[in-house]
């Protein structure tokens, strides 16, 4: 079987309990470190492709060349029927990527929360597993729908998870831990952007490292359903 592609955006934006699924599951992955240079492989050399978080908007081209690499990369690999999973920055890209729009949001939102699904979104393989589940929603920016995507969750006033063929795009970040989160918002923007958001740092970071196993139940289910779409392939 090919590898499975985990494509980062930033160091602290890591693969974190998705890797620990792929991991359990003994599917072989790598990581393409697109901030340090790493090229992107063929479509044809992945079997699913995972496009991580960052700090960075989508729309940043200019100051991250990569990025726009990475939208053509996560187009071709959707036009080839890859399954492909976009974690908030990477949902962001991916919107882009295939028809939609990428923009700073009026407002940021920093919580612990579920998202709402969709009648499409309870019957989908990959997003139906976070129905009723808290997950951290971190993230200044928001986007339209690609064309012809379908929504599978909303929440707080933004579109939270999206399909459109065998690509998923998804706000939230089941990948995160604890250590992850507090490193966040340990100190600068990231704990500023919180804090303006209405959200206590120090207490959202308490609640869910409070909340680990439920968020590592959560994880499991979430990624465990998208390694089954991998391995079924297109």
């Amino acid at each position: 079987m090919k590898p499975v592609v985990v494509v980062q955006n930033e160091s602290d934006c890591p693969a974190a309990y998705l890797g620990d699924a792929l991991d359990r599951r003994g599917i072989e992955w790598r990581v393409v470190r697109l901030h340090e240079g790493d090229a992107l492989p063929d479509p044809s050399d992945a079997a699913g492709v995972a496009a991580m978080g960052g700090a960075m908007g989508a729309y940043d081209e200019d100051e991250y060349p990569f990025l726009a690499a990475e939208k053509r990369f996560l187009a071709a690999c959707a036009a080839a029927g890859v399954p492909v999973l976009g974690i908030c920055l990477g949902c962001q890209l991916l919107a882009g990527a295939l028809g939609g729009r990428a923009y700073l949001a009026d407002t940021a939102e920093v919580t612990f929360a579920p998202i709402e699904l969709t009648a499409e979104g309870q019957g989908d393989p990959t997003v139906a597993a976070f129905d009723g589940r808290p997950v951290i929603r971190f993230h200044r920016d928001t986007f339209d729908l690609p064309p012809d995507a379908t929504l599978l969750a909303s929440a707080g006033g933004f579109a939270q998870a999206f399909r459109s063929g065998s690509a998923i795009g998804i706000q939230p970040h089941p990948e995160v831990t604890a250590a992850i989160l507090a490193d966040w918002l340990a100190d600068g923007d990231a704990r500023r952007m919180a804090i303006d958001a209405g959200t206590d740092p120090d207490d959202l970071v308490e609640v869910f490292r409070a909340a680990t196993v439920d968020v590592e139940a959560t994880a499991a289910a979430i990624f465990d359903a998208w390694i089954d779409e991998v391995l079924a392939g297109p």
